[in-house]
């Protein structure tokens, strides 16, 4: 009698998950993006230049990667949506108010303040304007570096929140220190009006009322959903959640 004989063993190996590419890869940088933002990204590498003292400080940036949005989801704007990656130890080099806004990012990703009123959160590039408030600020993680996230408006004077000046923007550091991520992302909300300074009858009593006014602006904002501004906040959040900078 032949002794029995036994069932070969069939090992199966788990299928790798696949790897998932980025939308966008350009010069060791990349992120993904969903097409309810924009149709595509066109990417290239901005000239540097310094202009010195004499001229707006804005003038004067490193050599950096820009990311440009196509068929954007927002209409008119006075913003246009725009990445930006700049070298910061270029940057640091050849602008103090650039400087002084990386020391700021730095100290802002540990002290995590809220935002607000005429906040100053950091923000480049450098604008010849003031942050008017911050809302829906936001604090998380890229894949090799850290940023927070809101949303603003800038202005020369006291002005409505409206469609037209709206923007999210995200200001991040990679791990290492030697990049700095600058979003500049046009939302817009069904509550506000598209051009502001139709909703104003009268300057001198909208500047005195403008603590008020603010106040209550930043309570609506703050509690709306992702989903009430186009783009959905969410999906501007993956994105940027998406970077990574290592060129």
């Amino acid at each position: 009698q032949e002794p029995p004989t036994e069932e070969p063993v069939v090992v199966t190996e788990e299928p790798d998950e696949p790897v998932v590419q980025p939308d966008v890869s350009y010069e060791g940088i990349s992120f993904s993006f969903d097409d309810n933002i924009a149709a595509s990204v066109s990417s290239e590498t901005i000239p540097g230049q310094n202009m010195g003292e004499d001229y707006m400080p804005g003038e004067t940036y490193p050599t950096y990667a820009k990311f440009s949005f196509n068929d954007y989801a927002t209409g008119d704007h006075f913003h246009t949506p725009v990445i930006a990656v700049y070298p910061v130890s270029e940057y640091r080099a050849i602008s103090t108010g650039a400087s002084d806004t990386i020391d700021n990012l730095q100290a802002t990703l540990v002290n995590r303040p809220s935002g607000g009123s005429l906040s100053h959160l950091p923000f480049l590039p450098i604008w010849n304007a003031a942050q008017l408030f911050s809302a829906k600020v936001s604090y998380f993680d890229f894949q090799n570096g850290s940023g927070v996230r809101y949303l603003t408006m800038y202005g020369q004077a006291l002005y409505p929140v409206d469609n037209q000046n709206l923007f999210y923007t995200y200001q991040g550091l990679t791990s290492d220190g030697q990049y700095y991520i600058s979003a500049v992302i046009p939302v817009t909300n069904p509550i506000l009006p598209d051009d502001g300074s139709a909703t104003v009858d009268d300057w001198m009593a909208f500047d005195q009322n403008w603590e008020s006014y603010i106040e209550g602006m930043l309570q609506t904002l703050n509690g709306k959903s992702a989903e009430n501004f186009t783009p959905n906040l969410a999906l501007l959040d993956e994105m940027m959640a998406s970077f990574s900078i290592e060129p």
